[in-house]
């Protein structure tokens, strides 16, 4: 019986699909590079960034098209992910007054589904500072197009995006690699063991296998 357990447990399942991890990977990718570029373009003292990718010039193109993979790295990621990750139910909010388990006790975790509540609030943060933006990038791309007054106005909405974002990607790049371990095979190989969706969604691992014994 603890052999057939231990091997249940063991048991590799699929929790992403390629076509998942190459959205996630676009639009993390393209969300970082963004961050470098647009630093080095927006502060004078990393101005050395730009010399990495041949000059401000070529450093702005960087960005313009890095926003590109974003966007629409980011509109794939909202039709795929938005039904698991941006509807709440009383388990988030009983996973919210426990902390999640990362700042006191973590006994009563109610049970997650495929995305906990935490994952949940980072994406719901992402989608929104992605549609903002994304919209507010292209107009200061194509400033003539669009006017004086609406480019000015998306200069600091831009900024705001930004600054909402990066201790989030700091704190989300942290929990889904050192503070998480295993996340990082579920993402790069799209697998994870049983026991690890037990731990962390033992919610969606029923859903799993209710819908893997029909």
């Amino acid at each position: 019986m603890s052999s057939t357990v231990k091997n249940s447990n063991y048991e590799l399942i699929d929790v992403t699909t390629p076509f998942e991890r190459l959205v996630h990977l676009a639009f993390a990718g393209s969300c970082i590079m963004l961050f470098i570029s647009g630093f080095a373009l927006m502060f004078h003292t990393l101005s050395f960034i730009s010399t990495v990718f041949g000059g401000l010039y070529v450093t702005k193109y960087v960005h313009n098209f890095s926003g590109l993979l974003f966007a629409v790295s980011g509109l794939f990621a909202v039709v795929i992910w938005f039904k698991e990750g941006a509807i709440f139910d009383a388990d988030d909010i009983k996973w919210f007054m426990k902390g999640g388990g990362y700042l006191w006790t973590k006994e009563g975790i109610p049970p997650q589904g495929r995305f906990n509540a935490g994952q949940k609030m980072y994406f719901v943060l992402k989608a929104s500072t992605w549609a903002l933006m994304s919209v507010t990038g292209i107009i200061m791309w194509f400033p003539y197009f669009f006017g004086k007054e609406i480019t000015i106005f998306c200069y600091p909405l831009h900024a705001l995006g930004v600054a909402s974002l990066a201790g989030a990607v700091v704190v989300h790049g942290f929990l889904g690699s050192l503070g998480n371990p295993g996340t990082i095979q579920a993402m790069i190989t799209g697998k994870c063991t049983r026991a690890w969706a037990k731990l962390q969604h033992a919610k969606w691992l029923k859903e799993y296998d209710e819908k893997h014994s029909k």
